[in-house]
């Protein structure tokens, strides 16, 4: 019998979108009754910063980091093993660039962003809207959504912050109470899958 031909990837690598939607859950609340939230991670259309993120998830980079920053109507902010909101790297060390698509807006509740301090300085701090952001778009790099895990989002929005009683200005918005991340579990990874690797921070996929 004649064999089937080997299928070969294009050369661009590039891969049907669904099979590039992935998901992973982020076990962490603000009590230990709350289920943990399940995020889709956009690995089809911000694949180099779907690779940093979950590099790091898999590295247990976020285990015991906290929600440092808390606007309720806005988002909150974590992904910052110093606790401060002024550390975190990428999974290259340092920064990288941002990664827009059309596909990819600040449109609804749950969307997942990357944190930054100015044009390509995604590190590892990302935020969860708590509504639609528009003007947040083609500024902050979206990477995923939340697909599940509602009831805590909406108490993670009602959580009190420090306010005017907050030591440092930075503090404000800060959780009384921070959640913590205590796990994260990868349900898969398509780009481990597909042996699509980002070995460099700028450098093209391989």
């Amino acid at each position: 019998a004649a064999r089937e031909p080997r299928k070969r990837w294009p050369k661009k690598r590039e891969v049907p979108r669904n099979p590039l939607r992935q998901t992973e859950e982020i076990e962490g609340s603000p009590n230990r009754d709350s289920r943990p939230r399940v995020r889709q991670v956009f690995c089809d259309t911000a694949q180099r910063t779907a690779f940093n993120f979950l590099a790091l998830c898999a590295s247990g980079y976020y285990n015991g980091t906290v929600f440092h920053r808390n606007i309720k109507g806005f988002m909150i902010q974590g992904g910052d093993p110093t606790g401060t909101g002024k550390g975190g790297e990428s999974i290259w060390g340092g920064k990288f660039q941002d990664e827009f698509h059309p596909d990819n807006t600040h449109d609804k509740r749950g969307q997942v962003s990357m944190a930054n301090t100015g044009t390509n300085t995604n590190g590892s701090q990302f935020f969860i809207t708590y509504e639609r952001q528009p003007h947040l778009n083609n500024v902050y790099t979206v990477f995923a959504k939340v697909i599940d895990g509602w009831d805590v989002l909406d108490q993670f929005e009602r959580l009190p912050v420090e306010g005017a009683a907050a030591a440092k200005k930075r503090n404000k918005t800060r959780p009384i109470n921070p959640p913590v991340i205590r796990s994260v579990t990868i349900h898969a990874n398509p780009l481990a899958d597909n042996n699509i690797i980002y070995p460099t921070k700028d450098g093209p996929v391989q």
